[in-house]
């Protein structure tokens, strides 16, 4: 039973960081037809920003900044290049693989390849019965991409922004004819999703290891997610989202 509960536990954990990775790519990938392969790099990135501000500012101003320099940057990109794959599956695919190499090159040459640590901004653990023990931040980290999510699915569905959105979701040339600045939508859109995957990037670095190539494990685990769930259904993500993270879990323990 104690094994039961670790996975179970562990599982939560692994789910969260997913989902926040996964709530970026379907907003991308719904919004502009972007199959965003660098993805896990804009996890990564989030991920250095944390450890690079750890001792600076206080662990909120962290995560906050994650989610801002990683956004900002998604604008950037969206300008020199993304912009030039809407709606282009495996030219997207193709550039933004490039792109995530290009990320992981500038990190390596500008910060090293060494490994990089967070001390967990929020000690102690959690007793789940049975002798099993939960660290605090774990709970932090799954609690926070639950109200995330539901941030996420107020935002899609109770909000100017989310529904001009959903206008270029379903239909982008009657969103431009009906006065919509679609490329605008897209570029905020872009950078919301990549702001997301910042988020999760800075809240899984404590208990994590930061190094330039970590966020291809992620990026396999949103896309699973994604594939899995569709794009409709934010409710849908989170139940798979759980799924496969308590079976990673499992096979890790």
């Amino acid at each position: 039973m104690d094994t039961l509960v670790q996975i179970l536990a562990q599982g939560l954990a692994i789910g969260a960081v997913f989902l926040l990775g996964a709530l970026g790519l379907m907003i991308i990938y719904g919004v502009m037809g972007v199959i965003n392969l660098a993805h896990g790099d804009f996890v990564m990135l989030g991920a250095y920003t944390m450890a690079l501000l750890a001792g600076s500012i206080t662990p909120l101003g962290g995560i906050v900044a994650a989610f801002v320099v990683v956004a900002a940057l998604g604008v950037l990109f969206d300008l020199v290049l993304v912009r030039f794959l809407y709606h282009k599956p495996v030219a997207s695919m193709l550039g933004t693989w490039g792109l995530g190499m290009v990320i992981r090159q500038v990190v390596i040459l500008v910060l090293g390849p060494n490994l990089k640590y967070v001390g967990v901004p929020i000690g102690g653990t959690l007793a789940l019965g049975f002798g099993v023990q939960y660290s605090a931040w774990r709970a932090v980290l799954v609690v926070a991409s639950a109200l995330l999510a539901a941030a996420v699915a107020l935002l899609m569905l109770r909000t100017p922004f989310g529904l001009k959105m959903r206008a270029v979701i379903a239909n982008p040339a009657v969103a431009q004819s009906m006065g919509l600045r679609v490329e605008r939508v897209n570029r905020w859109a872009f950078a919301f999703g990549c702001g997301l995957a910042g988020l999760a990037g800075a809240l899984v670095a404590p208990v994590a290891t930061v190094f330039p190539n970590m966020g291809l494990r992620y990026l396999v685990g949103a896309f699973l997610v994604v594939i899995l769930c569709g794009l409709g259904s934010i409710r849908a993500a989170v139940g798979w989202s759980v799924a496969i993270g308590i079976g990673t879990a499992a096979i890790a323990i």
